[in-house]
């Protein structure tokens, strides 16, 4: 009968599309062409031309029609490509005998959400066709290999926009390979479309059910049965989708539950209109599968290992899902373009698979540092807080990943889990090498050029929600990989053991303010407050309890780093009281060093700080934005560097009630092959910063090997001592003073070579 229906629909159908075509024809009518928010109006150049480029060449020609975004229209596609490292020429006839890696018909539309409504670029999805007629009127789709990625017919064009670097989306893709079942690859491209260039995008898998992708069936055929397999992505909740019956929750312990909220889960495999297709009650039973994994999350017994949540969810799944989501503070993780699926439970039994709930990637377009709104841009934050830092938006995170927070067998596997990505591809040099072999690939033969000349992204006042606008190309990718080395420290800190390090104080000039209280009256001792109500901080001479040390030595309860704090009857400080206010702290002696601790605080609420590190070659690195906390705390978190501190007013020397008072402290990566000179803060908001000591990682050779297996790098720890060099790479002899800045070279067993400075 579903033949029959097929069959008869399609000789309709048929008959239809021939009529369009009679109208639309493979030109350009009034009635077809494109139209002022399409496509063609926005470009900045539509004159560009590729000679040669080392990336594939995709042709695409739709005959001026317009090209839509919740249908597809019909067009062919061309793609050369003549293998990797190869050069590919645009002019066929000048250069004849090219690889053609695939040359048909092709279903095409635009795709995606924000990535839609706010690009000029547009994102494509395409489907591959065995003859020129669309699916919609009899066609039949074919699966081919396009760019040797395994056969299917469903296809995408990820479109770099925002992404100035135009990296994001392949770069979480390829770290994420080794970890998941499955995550799409993608190809860099540039694309010509009816005899336009239109720049460079990836031509990517979808997040799709065919059997080198998720490999799901059809529920009801292929063994398959009502309980799966399915496949769905919690999104905006564009209709037709299910709607949860649980609440996301607005704390981490869930006493608070947002009411006026809803998870939505938008249908993916079966599609909305392929439900028709299926036995009865298929739509029903998917919400099934969805309520009893989320109803294990809020039993009682949520924890039982056969009862509980991990019958219901793969977890490793889960872990990578989040560390990925993390690593690159995806706002959109979680939440939004998040990819649930799983087999069913026949599968199960007929076929050996996992029949849980698993995860994939897709959409990162505004992660890595990549959005300047819900903290996208910072360093030192976790996503999975959104409900909790960002309560007012109305696709927040599902509950279930703030239970699985609760349960510390699962927080101790993500540890261990991250300990493994950091001694393999997410390893600090394995990182880096990833982003520069992507980003090579789009300066090698000049398409990052091309593609700026086309649409002028480094020209433009404003992009939706880039927070930082490079000059050009380069600075773009310095800006991605910057922020990644943060990010790493941050992650690293909250979920590696803790290092065993050794730090230096450095001795600074460029304080500008006294806040420490060391005689009285406190008025005639300082020259500033902390927060707006005129409180500052005072010496254990002028009190035992809540003064700070005498000596002004301090020990950060955060890995042990040392601190000295200036002069108690003289500048101890640097002072930043208004929105854009800007210091300079000058080192006494410049420094090498791969890691720099801060030292500070903040009153009248959180400060919010710019670092920018200055090397002695005249160079500047932006080392991004920080914040410090607000010095009152009274349910310390555990990452306060100093704690119990107390305070006294400046106008009557009258001491504070208790000592909840507190210091805080962060550190930024330095590049260690440069001599540090000065470090510059620019206060972002109106609270009072107090920037009071700077300390530098530093490691002697006897303590190398220690610190090395004790920071996971190598697996086995250190395997071969290469030698130790000065900052210009000459030879340094084992007994050299610790007084030289120097690099200690260092071979772990798996061949990782790590740099040490001293």
């Amino acid at each position: 009968m579903k033949d029959e229906r097929r069959t008869h629909v399609g000789r309709w159908a048929v008959v239809v599309w021939l009529l369009l075509m009679l109208h639309c024809s493979w030109f350009v009518s009034p009635a077809c062409a494109q139209q002022a928010d399409n496509y063609r109006s926005r470009l900045r150049n539509r004159n560009v031309k590729i000679e040669q480029t080392n990336l594939p060449i995709v042709f695409i020609n739709v005959s001026g029609r317009m090209i839509l975004r919740d249908s597809y229209i019909l067009g062919r596609m061309k793609i050369i490509h003549n293998g990797d490292g190869q050069l590919n020429y645009a002019d066929t006839v000048g250069h004849p005998g090219q690889t053609i890696d695939y040359e048909g018909y092709i279903a095409l539309k635009y795709r995606g959400n924000t990535s839609f409504d706010q690009s000029d670029k547009k994102p494509f999805a395409f489907r591959t066709l065995e003859t020129n007629v669309l699916p919609d009127y009899g066609g039949q789709k074919q699966k081919v290999k396009i760019l040797g990625m395994k056969k299917d017919n469903k296809w995408g064009f990820i479109a770099p926009w925002c992404d100035e670097a135009m990296v994001r989306d392949v770069l979480s893709f390829e770290l994420a390979r080794p970890w998941f079942d499955w995550v799409p690859h993608a190809r860099f491209c540039e694309v010509i479309l009816d005899g336009t260039y239109y720049g460079v995008y990836a031509l990517c898998e979808r997040v799709s059910k065919g059997k080198h992708r998720l490999d799901l069936n059809d529920p009801g055929a292929d063994n398959g049965d009502l309980t799966g397999d399915y496949h769905v992505s919690v999104d905006h909740g564009y209709d037709p989708y299910y709607t949860s019956k649980h609440h996301p929750w607005q704390s981490l312990d869930g006493s608070r539950v947002a009411t006026w909220y809803t998870i939505k889960y938008e249908y993916e495999d079966p599609e909305d209109d392929e439900f028709w297709e299926m036995p009865d009650g298929t739509r029903e039973a998917l919400h099934a599968e969805i309520d009893k994994m989320e109803d294990a999350f809020a039993a009682d017994n949520w924890q039982d290992p056969v009862k509980g949540y991990r019958s219901h969810v793969d977890v490793q799944s889960f872990i990578d899902y989040m560390l990925a989501t993390e690593l690159s503070m995806n706002i959109d993780g979680y939440r939004l373009s998040t990819h649930l699926y799983k087999h069913s439970d026949t599968r199960a039994l007929t076929d050996g698979v996992d029949a849980r709930w698993k995860t994939t990637l897709w959409d990162f377009n505004i992660a890595w540092g990549n959005a300047d709104y819900y903290d996208g841009d910072k360093t030192d934050r976790w996503q999975y807080m959104l409900n909790i830092n960002h309560q007012g938006d109305g696709c927040p995170v599902p509950f279930y990943w703030y239970r699985m927070l609760q349960d510390t067998a699962y927080v101790s596997a993500m540890k261990q889990r991250w300990q493994q990505y950091r001694q393999t591809n997410h390893a600090d040099e394995a990182l880096m090498a990833t982003v520069d072999s992507l980003t090579r690939l789009l300066t090698a033969n000049g398409a990052s050029a091309r593609n700026e000349q086309a649409w002028g992204i480094f020209s433009r006042d404003y992009i939706w929600p880039i927070p930082y606008y490079a000059d050009n190309y380069t600075q773009a990718v310095q800006y991605l990989k910057n922020w990644i080395s943060q990010r790493l420290l941050f992650m690293d800190k909250h979920l590696l053991p803790p290092r065993v390090i050794q730090t230096t104080p450095l001795a600074a000039a460029g304080w500008n303010a006294d806040i420490v209280v060391d005689r009285l009256p406190a008025a005639q001792s300082t020259t500033i407050t902390i927060d707006g109500s005129n409180r500052t901080f005072y010496s254990a001479q002028v009190r035992a309890s809540g003064g700070l040390p005498s000596d002004g030595v301090i020990t950060s309860n955060n890995e042990g780093v040392r601190y000295q704090l200036g002069d108690y009857d003289g500048a101890n400080a640097l002072s930043l009281h208004d929105d854009g206010a800007t210091g300079t702290l000058l080192l006494k002696v410049p420094a090498a060093t791969s890691e720099l601790f801060i030292l500070a605080t903040s009153g009248n609420g959180a400060s919010m700080l710019t670092v920018t590190l200055n090397y002695t070659d005249g160079t500047s690195d932006e080392a991004g934005t920080y914040t410090v906390r607000d010095w009152s705390v009274r349910q310390p978190q555990g990452d306060e560097a100093v704690t119990a501190l107390g305070n006294i007013v400046r106008d009557n020397n009258q001491y504070s009630s208790d000592n909840h008072y507190c210091l805080f402290d962060f550190s930024v990566p330095v590049d260690a092959d440069r001599l540090l000179e000065s470090v510059t803060f620019t206060a972002n908001n109106g609270a009072y910063a107090a920037i009071m000591a700077l300390s530098m990682l530093t490691t002697d050779q006897t303590d190398i090997a220690e610190v090395w297996a004790d920071r996971g790098y190598g697996g086995t720890g250190v395997r071969g001592y290469e030698g130790t060099f000065d900052l210009q790479g000459r030879p340094l002899p084992a007994s050299s003073s610790a007084r030289h800045a120097s690099i200690t070279i260092l071979r772990s067993a798996d061949g990782t070579v790590r740099k040490v400075v001293r």
